[in-house]
């Protein structure tokens, strides 16, 4: 499955310079944080819905390290340097697998697709609750719908995660 997992993660639509952001989060953290979900699960790959990113409104800056930036640099940053990945391929399944029956309904899936959306009207600055879970056949889709500008500040990404909240509602979509 890690043969071509650089290449399923990689995203299929965007210029060079978009394109070459991403292998940056991949090398930086997809890549490790993967091995971390397949000890859990040795079937299943963490994606990004890129095409989500692409979508943002063009319009959407922010000063979130030491220059602004648009959303979709902001959004790359943020998964590059935050502990977003690894808590979706590490702490949340962990968690998630406690449970017998919650671990085999896991041990199903064969892809986790992380899908970010910008909210204006969120006004919660952690984000970690902010995830909207759905599972599809063998797919388990997340989606991160916030307020970009407010989550991605780097003043707000040391928020701890509620690992039993989220695998309450995880529980709920199968």
């Amino acid at each position: 499955m890690l043969l071509n997992y650089e290449e399923e993660f990689l995203p299929k639509t965007g210029g060079l310079s978009f394109k070459k952001q991403v292998r940056e989060v991949f090398t930086a953290r997809a890549k490790d944080k993967v091995k971390d979900l397949q000890k859990i699960n040795p079937n299943m790959i963490f994606l990004i819905d890129w095409d989500s990113v692409l979508t943002l409104p063009s319009d959407l800056k922010w000063k979130a390290r030491k220059e602004e930036l648009g959303a979709i640099d902001n959004v790359i940053l943020y998964l590059k340097f935050s502990r977003k990945i690894g808590y979706l391929c590490s702490e949340l399944p962990a968690e998630f697998c406690k449970d017998p029956d919650c671990k085999e309904a896991f041990l199903g899936l064969k892809k986790m697709i992380l899908h970010i959306k910008h909210n204006p009207n969120d006004d919660q600055s952690d984000g970690f609750n902010s995830h909207q879970f759905g599972v599809a056949g063998e797919e388990l889709h997340v989606t991160l719908e916030a307020n970009l500008p407010l989550l991605m500040r780097a003043a707000n990404d040391g928020a701890s995660p509620n690992p039993k909240e989220d695998v309450k509602r995880l529980t709920n979509c199968f």
